[in-house]
């Protein structure tokens, strides 16, 4: 019976205190991703090359290719795509809305 509360008592313990570790590991490491430092680091290329997707390309520029820009109209670090006719950043490789490739 004394074994049986123990055993218990043990199980809600780690039922309350593995959740409480769990989220201060995740606010501990979401404190470490706001330092600018590690995304400098990060996007300098210290940690290994970052992958190419569209949409990394799209929200962050990234990709390869040249940067010539044959838009219809390019104005104020903006380009428009020529598939959808969005407004995207002049260092976007590709559309933001429809995924195109830019130039």
């Amino acid at each position: 019976m004394a074994l049986e509360i123990a055993f218990r008592v043990f199980v809600a313990g780690v039922l309350v205190v593995a959740p409480t570790l769990l989220f201060l590991g995740l606010w501990r490491g979401l404190m470490a991703l706001r330092n600018d430092d590690l995304v400098n680091r990060t996007m300098n290329g210290e940690y290994g090359p970052i992958p190419e997707s569209p949409i990394a390309a799209a929200m962050f520029g990234f990709g390869g290719g040249g940067r010539s820009r044959l838009t219809s109209s390019a104005h104020g670090g903006q380009v428009r795509c020529r598939q959808c006719d969005a407004v995207n950043p002049e260092y976007a490789d590709y559309c933001g809305n429809c995924l195109d490739r830019l130039g």
